[in-house]
């Protein structure tokens, strides 16, 4: 992989890479790259949160997945979310940027009338408005006279009605209250208003005429009729005026949610805030107290609230070379994922901002990101790569990672174009699995096995032989070094602790590599290692040992 990096870095492709081992740290000092080593003193910390107006206005989307992402890694490991919590922590996320950029100051009519619908049908169903209407019935039931008369219900007594007039205010209260009912007009106007609260008049005389002693059976009668047509329009119209408190009273607190900056300490006290009251409003469950317990560590005063709350140096984003060495995390189930997903949204923050190829290459890390959680952004991850001629790759030492992962072949291997094979013979027994998920053919399969395996070394230099396949194209290859690339590409310790002998000697990493190896030569040891055990005894370069050793 080292020749592939080279390569890469030599046709002016900005490079970052993920890293569990130290494999990349002698070609990074080779190009005075950048190497981020993760340590407890000094953790690889982020503001995943923190995005730019202009961000905010053209790539919210592709932001806000991300972030639902990482939330979701956190709180549920590799466990799917179900539809729910993703529709709360989207509906968290969209509001708290919407706090930020646009702060909430008040419902629009549209909004308003959406609210009011969704929560006159949302009491509907949960029994809430039936028991409503059974109240107010009840409060307006009367004692003193028997509903039940033998005078037909569609007859009208003759004359004017109980108030002295003809039901002309009725039928223009019921025409307005109507129009509420069918959604006809503006919704909840002044107008509106006012004749409800002249048909709550009006229930409340006809009330205390029925139950007045000095009325006569004919009046109660009327009375009687009246109330029972101004009901539904009372019920209707007190309860929408209830919902119009509730509005009101959301209203309020959304107003008293402001988010001054982003990142995850303020997100947190946002979402902590918001989630019940949506729970409330739409009469969901969510298990706020888990999510709340998980994320908490992440949050000031916790364990690892520097993780996901320092800005990024922004110097990295002009960095040709990156590596992140991540080795000591790796057996951290929590934090090992989230510090491979928050390097790669900085990769994608690069892509954007510099122009050329860019490159993202994890190594083993990739395993981390490996779950159902993942899958989505890693296709996203691959899909925009592409758009902004990027390239994303993935080393792994054993193919049976790619067997027992079915995201791997989902998410990573039908979105490479490009694939490239060390020797497989020790898989050969068991390679069906194997090249059915690669979807190789039987022509490549049998390309495959000829790797390292035939007679054809003698009379050349040093090479191994890899398969490279492209869209339908592939055949093996000879990759063939200088020794100088081994020195710089050697992850053997006594190998780059002699070279930093020489380095030390001679100023620069790229005269301690052609000095090295001229001695090596000079001294006709044939292995590197042999060569580095001598300069790490002597503690200086070959001209300058002893001459008794």
């Amino acid at each position: 992989m080292n020749s592939v990096v080279r390569q890469l870095l030599e046709q002016n492709t900005d490079v970052v890479m993920v890293d569990t081992g130290d494999s990349y740290e002698g070609i990074c000092r080779y190009f005075k790259g950048t190497y981020i080593t993760y340590s407890k003193e000094k953790p690889i910390s982020m503001n995943p949160f923190k995005i730019t107006d202009t961000e905010y206005a053209q790539n919210f989307g592709e932001k806000k997945n991300f972030l639902k992402s990482l939330i979701f890694l956190i709180f549920k490991g590799s466990e799917a979310p179900t539809k729910i919590e993703d529709k709360i922590i989207n509906q968290t996320i969209v509001e708290y940027y919407e706090s930020y950029f646009a702060p909430f100051k008040e419902f629009t009519d549209t909004e308003r009338d959406q609210l009011r619908k969704r929560l006159l049908l949302e009491d509907k169903k949960n029994g809430t408005y039936e028991k409503h209407s059974k109240e107010l019935e009840e409060k307006y039931k009367h004692t003193e006279y028997d509903y039940e008369t033998n005078i037909p219900t569609s007859e009208t007594p003759e004359g004017p009605s109980a108030f002295g007039g003809q039901d002309t205010e009725y039928s223009s209260l019921h025409t307005v209250a109507g129009s509420r009912v069918a959604g006809d007009g503006p919704l909840h106007t002044a107008e509106e208003k006012e004749a409800y609260a002249r048909i709550q008049r009006k229930v409340n005389k006809l009330h205390d005429l029925i139950n007045d002693k000095a009325a006569t059976d004919g009046e109660k009668v009327a009375a009687n009729r009246q109330l029972m047509r101004l009901m539904p329009q009372l019920i209707e119209g007190n309860y929408l005026i209830t919902i119009e408190h509730r509005i009101d009273r959301m209203e309020k607190q959304r107003r008293k949610m402001h988010v001054d900056n982003l990142s995850f300490n303020s997100y947190y006290e946002f979402a902590i805030e918001r989630i019940p009251q949506i729970m409330r409003e739409k009469s969901i469950t969510f298990d706020i107290d888990n999510f709340a317990a998980i994320l908490e560590q992440f949050y000031k005063g916790g364990e690892l609230e520097h993780t996901l709350n320092n800005d990024v140096d922004a110097s990295l984003f002009d960095e040709k070379f990156i590596v992140f060495e991540i080795d000591k995390i790796k057996d951290d189930p929590v934090l090992f994922p989230i510090v491979v997903l928050i390097i790669m949204d900085v990769f994608l923050q690069k892509m954007r901002i510099k122009k050329g190829r860019k490159a993202l290459i994890i190594e083993e890390a990739w395993k981390a990101i490996s779950s159902p959680t993942m899958a989505e952004y890693i296709k996203y991850l691959y899909k925009t790569v592409r758009k902004f001629h990027g390239i994303a790759g993935v080393v792994t030492q054993e193919l049976n990672d790619v067997i027992d992962s079915p995201i791997v072949k989902e998410a990573i291997i039908n979105n490479s174009d490009v694939k490239i094979l060390l020797d497989q013979s020790k898989f050969k027994d068991r390679y069906d699995a194997i090249s059915a998920i690669l979807g190789l053919t039987q022509v490549q399969k049998q390309q495959i096995f000829t790797v390292n395996a035939l007679n054809n070394h003698e009379g050349r230099n040093y090479f191994k032989e890899v398969w490279i396949c492209r869209g339908q194209y592939s055949d093996v290859y000879g990759v063939e070094e200088p020794p100088e690339c081994y020195w710089a590409y050697t992850t053997e310790r006594a190998e780059k602790e002699a070279l930093k002998v020489y380095e030390q000697h001679y100023g620069d990493i790229q005269t301690a590599i052609t000095k090295i190896e001229e001695d090596r030569k000079k001294l006709g040891i044939k292995k590197y290692l042999d060569f580095a055990v001598k300069v790490n005894k002597q503690q200086k370069i070959m001209p300058l040992w002893d001459k008794s050793d």
